[in-house]
């Protein structure tokens, strides 16, 4: 996947229509989203009317996009079960693709489940106040429709720390510090880093909050290795002292496509040493790690304090699975931890197709695992061991011999 999208919140936060308007500004199909939102009216009794104002604003002498959305709608309460169905309805009647529907309801689900939990009351029993709105309705399918049009769901998606700010807010319940309620349980729930920023104000809502934990990115301190090709910026509507209130998104690809292949890869190395494991327990945590999906896996012998000979442990894994795979080395190990070195590679691209070859008078069917460079020309083609194994036994011949007489094939 060569797609690659970084969401970053980390000095001004996130809110619903900071995100709208970064997508927006990224080059979202604004006619589009406008479409979807004119949806609103016909299945949410609350808003009689609803539409969207875009247009530039400077903020400390940088531009950025700001959405305004105009609603006229009753002010009353929504319970949790109508926000709920009202969005899902909409979604699912507005030709948005599966996985942009899916955004939104989940997005609706997670806000509700996390007023209901710091509000101790069962999810059937629970009303929205200020989350219950039709600009929060708006907000979420809006940024489904924009993440539709651009293709966000098809890339990798990053994002960075989460800034929250700082102080106090006032809303329908009262005064709280700032994270509220809500948006800190949705950061608990979904494990999202969180940094204060630079204000003493919040910077990030329970609908923005929702909306990022729902697009499920890999969370970086730094931005990865990548070609930016189009960059938003969606503005808040509060004026910040320390700086531009706005968030920045960045689409592009990954900096490998520039070279003309997918033959620069970038993986960590997971080690740690052991000397008190018994062979047994060393052997079945080295397959479970293959089996969990590593890279690879190996064990060299080493010697350490006190001249006590040991093992050490290597893992090859994508940089998003180091937490998995470390997890599992102190689980069955019982190291006490886990040092990783990052690793820049080039690999050959790889596929595997599954011929038929006729040995012996008999069809047998082999998976083929083939290598190319980056002008496309093979350089390596090679029969799966397991299926030669499995011929020789049948053919009762030495698998070496059966390993040549596939390839002669094929």
């Amino acid at each position: 996947m060569d797609r690659v999208t970084l969401i970053d919140s980390r000095t001004a936060g996130i809110s619903g229509d900071m995100l709208l308007a970064a997508f927006i500004d990224a080059g979202a199909d604004q006619p589009s989203i406008e479409r979807m939102l004119q949806l609103i009216p016909t299945y949410y009794s609350k808003c009689e009317s609803i539409r969207l104002e875009r247009k530039d604003v400077k903020m400390h002498g940088f531009r950025a996009c700001r959405v305004d959305i105009k609603i006229s709608e009753d002010q009353s309460d929504t319970d949790a079960d109508t926000f709920s169905k009202t969005i899902k309805k909409i979604a699912e009647s507005s030709g948005i693709g599966e996985k942009a529907s899916a955004f939104a309801i989940n997005s609706a689900n997670l806000l509700i489940a996390a007023e209901s939990k710091v509000h101790g009351a069962q999810i059937s029993e629970t009303h929205l106040h200020e989350a219950g709105s039709t600009d929060t309705i708006a907000d979420i399918l809006g940024v489904a429709a924009a993440c539709d049009f651009l293709k966000i769901f098809e890339s990798t998606i990053y994002a960075t720390p989460v800034a929250v700010g700082g102080g106090v807010v006032r809303f329908s319940h009262g005064t709280v510090s700032i994270p509220p309620p809500a948006v800190m349980e949705i950061m608990r729930q979904k494990k999202i880093p969180m940094v204060g920023g630079t204000e003493p104000s919040e910077l990030t809502t329970p609908t923005g909050i929702t909306m990022l934990a729902n697009l499920k990115p890999n969370f970086l301190e730094t931005y990865p290795e990548m070609i930016a090709e189009e960059v938003g910026y969606g503005a808040g509507m509060k004026e910040l002292a320390s700086g531009p209130n706005f968030l920045r998104v960045v689409l592009g690809r990954t900096s490998s496509a520039t070279k003309s292949s997918k033959f620069y890869d970038r993986i960590l190395v997971l080690e740690t040493n052991l000397d008190d494991l018994s062979g047994e327990f060393l052997s079945y945590a080295l397959q479970r790690l293959i089996d969990s999906g590593a890279k690879d896996a190996w064990i060299t012998s080493a010697q350490f304090k006190k001249n006590r000979p040991g093992f050490v442990l290597h893992v090859i894994c994508d940089q998003k699975d180091a937490e998995h795979f470390s997890r599992i080395i102190m689980e069955e190990t019982g190291t006490l931890g886990v040092r990783y070195q990052t690793w820049d590679r080039i690999v050959l691209e790889r596929n595997v197709r599954t011929v038929s070859v006729k040995l012996n008078g008999i069809s047998f069917n082999v998976r083929i695992k083939s290598a190319m460079d980056s002008t496309g020309k093979t350089v390596r083609v090679k029969p799966e061991a397991d299926d030669i194994q499995e011929i020789a036994r049948t053919l009762q011949l030495p698998a070496r011999e059966v390993a040549r007489m596939v390839e002669a094939q094929i």
